[in-house]
């Protein structure tokens, strides 16, 4: 009788815990996730790029939960289920990263023919702004919305300085401060913009072609970083699938818990030295 009562009272307990503590995480991970959703919503909004908003959140919410469910189905096991939720923390920030990037590398790729468009419209007596306007019409995005956004900032009154100091910001690129510094100093000096514009091209194709030959220079050491990251991950990973007893013994015996974490902590370290030595600046 007196066991049962102790039963009863656990079982009532673990479910009044439950009961006042699952609401209680779901709004601290709901509060989370709503901050990192606005950063994400602001960064997409730079790139012209307006989501629904349910669909956000349905990515940012179900994203980390689904795929720890996923990988304690999987691994039938606490890292399992670790991994996934940490993975469904990170990869809507990969993602958004990844949008970012390609869109700033596609910026970069229209320069030289929006540099060349906007000499020939100084060629043919059009003004600064005039020409900037053509630019904005004739090229395709990012390049194309960027400068509508500049000039739409410039005729409700911000300085022309200004508005291509915001452009930097929302695009810094290199090659991007270079017109900028270039554009401003001819507004103020009255130097010959055209000029300057075919100079900057000449300059900017010399650096492209300059990185794209370090690239293929370097594309067997990348490729060999990359693999050398993914090989332990993989091979623990097929290991455990194998023979889960094997990797068991890393988990509930203290030395093998410390090698687990050496094991963790010397990937982190190589990825991150492997990705600066492979990195060569231009």
């Amino acid at each position: 009788m007196m066991i049962n009562i102790i039963i009863l009272l656990v079982v009532a307990s673990v479910g009044y815990l439950a009961y006042e503590g699952i609401p209680y995480f779901l709004g601290f991970y709901s509060k989370i996730q709503r901050v990192r959703m606005e950063k994400v919503v602001k960064q997409l909004e730079q790139m012209f790029l307006f989501k629904e908003t349910t669909r956000l959140i349905a990515m940012f919410m179900v994203a980390p939960l689904t795929l720890a469910l996923l990988g304690f189905i999987l691994f039938k096991s606490s890292i399992g289920l670790i991994g996934g939720l940490a993975l469904g923390f990170i990869l809507p920030k990969l993602l958004v990263k990844n949008l970012v990037s390609l869109r700033r590398n596609k910026f970069q790729n229209q320069l030289v023919d929006g540099l060349m468009l906007l000499s020939s419209c100084l060629r043919a007596g059009l003004s600064l702004n005039q020409a900037f306007e053509v630019l904005a019409e004739e090229m395709p995005p990012p390049l194309g919305e960027e400068l509508a956004l500049l000039i739409k900032e410039n005729t409700m009154g911000v300085a022309f300085e200004d508005c291509l100091l915001h452009l930097r910001k929302r695009m810094p690129l290199d090659d991007l401060d270079l017109i900028a510094t270039a554009v401003n100093i001819a507004r103020e000096t009255g130097g010959n913009l055209t000029e300057i514009f075919d100079q900057l091209v000449l300059t900017m194709r010399e650096k492209k072609r300059l990185e794209d030959r370090v690239k293929t220079l370097t594309v067997q050491g990348r490729l060999q970083g990359y693999i050398m990251m993914v090989l332990p991950v993989a091979f623990a990973l097929f290991v455990h699938y194998v023979n889960p007893g094997n990797f068991q013994i890393l988990l509930d015996d203290k030395l093998g818990q410390v090698l687990l974490m050496w094991s963790v902590i010397s990937e982190i370290i190589g990825i991150f030295l492997i990705s600066k030595l492979s990195k060569v600046e231009v």
